[in-house]
């Protein structure tokens, strides 16, 4: 009897300084995690609406608030609207696929870049490869409404061979990209740049 109160205070003992320095590892890395994630959005921002130099973070409100829409207003050097940026999660085959789409002013897809996602090696994975972005890049500039559902489904996009449902799941993403578009559209002509930061002004010890 002994022996198993000990035991089991020593797997309590062991339980808790467990979760103690998992804490104080979530606490450490958190905010670099966080940091590295704005980093790279930043990046694709910049990848799938490379028109634009800066932007600013907009929210278009419903009337039910947990479907707001936020996106990304791009803007030129010289202030003049260059898109947006929308974030879309398709389910994808093992679940969902975070992308990135960058649209101009007419709402055309000027970029798309896939941030995460949990496809089958070798398979659905291919979405990010050129092997798959190539070609859909090529059908952008050569069409001018592409219908954006696989060919097997009637569509101009070439599915990843044994990776149908992942390539589904990317062409519903675009398609909800448009229609999100199409909802924030009225009020893109409203938006202004974002203002620059004033200069840092720190007086020197005399």
């Amino acid at each position: 009897m002994k022996d198993m109160i000990k035991m089991g205070l020593f797997l309590f003992v062991v339980a808790a300084v467990a979760g103690v320095l998992l804490a104080i590892t979530e606490d450490i890395t958190a905010p670099k995690i966080a940091a590295n994630k704005k980093a790279l959005l930043e990046q694709a921002r910049k990848e799938v609406l490379p028109v634009a130099s800066k932007f600013s973070q907009n929210e278009h409100k419903t009337d039910d608030k947990a479907n707001a829409v936020s996106f990304s207003a791009g803007f030129t050097e010289s202030g003049e609207m260059a898109g947006v940026v929308l974030n879309v999660y398709p389910k994808g085959y093992a679940g969902p696929i975070e992308m990135v789409v960058g649209l101009d002013p007419q709402g055309k897809i000027t970029g798309v870049k896939i941030l995460s996602q949990k496809e089958t090696p070798g398979l659905g994975t291919k979405l990010s490869d050129p092997v798959f972005m190539e070609p859909f890049k090529k059908l952008l500039s050569s069409k001018e409404k592409p219908v954006f559902m696989v060919k097997q489904d009637g569509g101009d996009v070439d599915a990843i061979t044994a990776a149908t449902i992942s390539s589904r799941a990317f062409c519903a993403g675009i398609r909800n990209s448009l229609d999100l578009y199409n909802l924030i559209k009225p009020q893109l002509s409203s938006l202004t740049p974002p203002q620059a930061l004033p200069a840092s002004t720190t007086g020197g010890i005399k």
